[in-house]
């Protein structure tokens, strides 16, 4: 039994606390075996709450990555060491009953599987250190998106585990609701498109969209991806879109059970299929 320590920010009712524990409880049953023992477990009230402790806790612990819009209505992390799962109560309780399921269940397939620190400190591969010197990059902007590939990795790796145990339809419903474009991810382009590096970001951020959906291949056949990503891409340039529709596809194919050696397969399509094209 997986012993959960939960901290509370903010008016939480014990009914909404327990709800939320049992939930929690019964996925760590269903998907075992696995070998988490502890968990914290951070509920918010609100937005605010949440980003104010997790500002302090970048400052504190030297977390050098930036906020790239990763405060969610839940999240996983393993900064202190131990697997912690933060929930922002003000956001999920907008999202539909099956999506705020499902929505947990990712974090605690997170938990299961990258629930120590060395899951959350990835080296920058030379690969990238090698552009940074080529192209007189600030090494901010190759950590940023180290990090976002970082999440595509554990992202894809979480989605193919509850796949695997049965969790298909709930997580259908929120790998398409991921991939959603918002207005921020239009605002985004349209800032990024005449700037080659600011575009490899941008499509680094889609990669972590995608991740979900891609690792649902095996209960999602070609042409039903092909139409969601083509619809919620379709303001990305034909010749970007195809390039960036390549490299999803071979998700399946290219990644394995090895969380580091994945973030660095990851890297080098991304920079092969994506990035050296559009900043050479």
């Amino acid at each position: 039994m997986v012993r959960i320590i939960t901290y509370k920010f903010g008016e939480i009712s014990i009914q909404i606390e327990n709800e939320i524990n049992q939930l929690i409880k019964n996925s760590y049953e269903k998907l075992k075996p696995h070998d988490v023992q502890l968990l914290d477990l951070i509920l918010f009230e609100n937005s605010s709450d949440m980003e104010c402790f997790f500002y302090q806790e970048r400052k504190t612990l030297g977390i050098i990555s930036e906020d790239l819009g990763d405060l969610f209505y839940a999240t996983h992390d393993a900064w202190r060491g131990t697997p912690r799962i933060s929930i922002c109560l003000e956001r999920m309780k907008k999202l539909p009953r099956i999506m705020q399921i499902a929505a947990l269940r990712h974090e605690v397939g997170h938990s299961i599987l990258h629930g120590s620190i060395e899951y959350y400190i990835f080296p920058i591969p030379d690969i990238l250190t090698k552009i940074l010197k080529e192209n007189k990059l600030p090494k901010d902007y190759l950590t940023n998106l180290a990090y976002l590939i970082s999440i595509a990795v554990k992202d894809f790796e979480v989605t193919k585990l509850l796949c695997n145990r049965g969790y298909i339809k709930g997580q259908i419903k929120y790998a398409e609701y991921l991939l959603r474009t918002s207005s921020e991810d239009l605002t985004a382009w349209e800032l990024a498109k005449s700037n080659t590096y600011a575009i490899a970001i941008c499509l680094a951020g889609r990669l972590k969209d995608i991740a979900c959906l891609i690792a649902l291949y095996p209960v999602l056949d070609n042409e039903s991806i092909i139409k969601i990503v083509g619809k919620e891409l379709s303001y990305l340039p034909k010749q970007i879109l195809e390039r960036f529709m390549k490299l999803v596809f071979r998700l399946p194919e290219i990644l394995n059970n090895d969380t580091l050696e994945n973030f660095n397969i990851l890297i080098e399509a991304f920079i092969r299929y994506l990035f050296v094209s559009f900043v050479n």
